[in-house]
């Protein structure tokens, strides 16, 4: 009788590796008895091996390898965005490797390290998110703890050196002290040498702007007589035998760096002009299709999960078949509370999970990120209660919405009922756990309240219909949205 295997992660810091590491992973998959491989939202790798692995007997060049279960963290960054999108004057590639250099350790909360100029990595995906500031070799600090409604700006900027200590120290107290409280966090590092070593500031971050990019393909790198390569599969299943062919080329090439993208792609950076004739080679021969729709690419979807995979398949086929713009939007399929990394989110909910993919009675529920910037952490419910058939049309009316609020935005001139842009306040209602809103023009159909309902009118029975959470938690907002 054959071993069990279990699914593990391999945690390439930052989410670039040297070709030779990569190399050497994808042989340790293969003597497993893999073919092929599956990136993950935080930029790790993932593959089986026998359940009884002792992850230490697998360790290479300090990559870390564990059981995907074992909630250790990998740390993000936006390492493969340099000279792709725009950046900070003074962030650089080299700027990436030596903060990652110092992540020593293995992580249970999530640390991102990024760029607010660019538009591929979320910048508070994580629990503390170290973002760039204006300052050369200081960030900002932000903590996205559960807790806490909104990103927490830490007082003073952080310099380069001292990101792996803060990161650690705060671990310690919010994981080993269970302090989730940015107010206590900071009393306890008040008198420190690490807050100390803080540059007072007073300015903010700017969230990034722009339409979403395009990561595939064979590109020509702007100002640069040089190529990138970016590789989608649709089905997050990586040919083990192309990519250890991958990595033999960037070493007969000189190609120092393989990276990974939040988005479970890969990209491959500094490619020479007199070597692309060995990159189209390469591709031609194992017939990879390098032109996807943005449609196609802008999708988040939870690993290994077949009826997400099939939902986008559907989705995708029908924004084909009639035509639908959706340029400068990206989606995702969730089935856990809270989680949002795109600007709509399409949700789905089962009466009856034990019948599986057989379960007649699903739902769907969408929202979308207020203006539709996914770094913003405010998301508005869309609608609910919808099956399959209705969310093509749905998603068509949103995107139409988007469109509408971005020409306003853009070119308010242009518009001879709207000299200005009008903008309009009210207030909606969000649950504090997961972040759900009630927005009394919708009601909340699986609740049975009807449209036009005021929040203060719910019953005090009245909860969240995603986790639970009860009425009185709930929190005000003020948002302004833009009269069209």
């Amino acid at each position: 009788m054959s071993e069990s295997k279990s699914l593990y992660r391999i945690l390439n810091k930052g989410g670039v590796l040297t070709p030779a590491h990569f190399f050497d992973i994808l042989q340790i998959a293969e003597i497993a008895g893999n073919s092929q491989i599956f990136l993950g939202s935080r930029q790790d790798i993932l593959f089986y091996l026998p359940a009884s692995t002792k992850p230490e007997a697998f360790e290479t060049g300090g990559l870390s390898i564990q059981k995907r279960s074992s909630g250790i963290q990998n740390v993000v960054s936006s390492f493969v965005c340099v000279d792709i999108l725009p950046s900070t004057s003074w962030v650089y590639s080299g700027i990436y490797l030596k903060v990652l250099d110092q992540f020593t350790w293995d992580h249970l909360l999530r640390v991102n390290i990024v760029d607010p100029r660019q538009n591929m990595v979320p910048l508070f995906y994580g629990h503390l998110n170290f973002i760039a500031s204006e300052m050369p070799n200081y960030w900002h600090l932000y903590l996205n703890l559960q807790t806490e409604q909104d990103p927490k700006a830490w007082p003073g900027l952080i310099f380069t050196d001292d990101i792996a200590e803060f990161a650690q120290t705060l671990e310690q107290l919010i994981v080993g002290q269970n302090i989730k409280n940015t107010e206590q966090l900071k009393e306890k590092l008040d008198h420190s040498s690490l807050q100390k070593n803080t540059l007072k500031s007073t300015k903010t971050i700017s969230l990034p702007t722009g339409f979403f990019p395009y990561y595939e393909g064979l590109n020509k790198l702007d100002g640069k007589d040089q190529y990138w390569a970016g590789f989608y599969w649709r089905n997050n299943h990586y040919p083990i035998q192309f990519l250890k062919e991958i990595c033999n080329l960037c070493q007969k090439t000189n190609v120092g760096k393989i990276s990974f993208t939040p988005w479970k792609t890969i990209l491959i950076k500094d490619i020479e002009t007199k070597d692309k004739i060995h990159w189209d080679e390469l591709i031609g021969r194992y017939g990879i299709n390098m032109r996807h729709s943005s449609f196609e690419l802008n999708w988040h979807l939870p690993l290994l999960d077949q009826q997400a995979l099939k939902l986008k398949r559907f989705l995708v086929s029908e924004f084909d078949k009639f035509d639908i713009r959706t340029f400068g939007l990206s989606f995702a399929i969730q089935n856990k509370p809270g989680e949002r990394f795109t600007s709509v989110v399409i949700r789905s909910k089962s009466r009856l999970p034990f019948l599986g993919r057989f379960d007649f009675t699903r739902t769907y529920s969408v929202e979308h990120a207020y203006d539709f910037n996914p770094n913003n952490n405010h998301y508005l419910e869309y609608a609910t209660n919808l099956d399959k058939n209705n969310l093509p049309q749905t998603l068509n009316e949103l995107s139409k919405r988007y469109y509408a609020r971005l020409f306003a935005q853009t070119v308010p001139g242009q518009l001879h009922r709207l000299d200005e842009p009008k903008l309009r306040s009210r207030t909606v209602y969000q649950c504090p756990d997961c972040l759900t809103t009630y927005d009394e023009r919708y009601g909340d159909v699986l609740a049975g309240i009807k449209a036009e309902t005021p929040f203060d009118m719910l019953p005090e029975s009245y909860c969240c219909q995603v986790c639970e959470t009860p009425k009185p938690a709930f929190t005000g907002i003020e948002i302004r949205e833009l009269a069209v």
